[in-house]
């Protein structure tokens, strides 16, 4: 992954340990710890790289967590706000995707260091128990499990006939 510096850089974050970025640079490999912070913990729901800046949730314990923004080149914690639960974050079409685990809840928030800024959301129609699966988006459709029940929506942007 390639921070705003151009230098290569790996992401890592974990329950229990917290995000922390390390860099290297030129033709000698060298790697040094540029920044760690132990806010964004991830239990299971990844975290995606927007521009400058790193989106995911957090764990308090396994039954809560917040949802949270980092500048990637300091570590700066810019929002850590909660919403219903914890979970996973994908990000398309310029906005990010966030699952959360308890009620299986799907929110549409604008990507922005400023705040979790949700855009729309809804629950999830079928399945039931906790909502741990990573959902996907291909040509237009975003694919949602939970427990047995796999969903499928269309979010395309095709305009509605008049």
């Amino acid at each position: 992954m390639k921070g705003s510096s151009g230098e290569g850089a790996s992401v890592k974050g974990s329950s229990g340990e917290g995000a922390s970025v390390k860099g290297s640079s030129g033709e000698e490999i060298s790697v040094e710890v540029l920044w760690a912070d132990t806010t964004l913990d991830i239990h299971l729901g990844g975290m995606v790289l927007v521009e400058d800046h790193i989106y995911g949730s957090n764990w308090y314990h396994n039954r809560d967590g917040s949802w949270c923004c980092l500048d990637w080149n300091t570590g700066e914690l810019k929002y850590e706000t909660h919403w219903i639960n914890k979970g996973s974050v994908i990000f398309a079409d310029g906005l990010l995707y966030c699952y959360e685990e308890k009620r299986g809840t799907m929110a549409l928030v604008e990507p922005t260091p400023r705040e979790f800024r949700i855009l729309s959301s809804f629950e999830t129609a079928l399945g039931s128990g906790p909502a741990w699966s990573h959902p996907v988006i291909h040509d237009g459709v975003l694919y949602v499990r939970r427990g047995n029940a796999l969903m499928a929506y269309d979010i395309s942007a095709e305009e509605a006939a008049d």
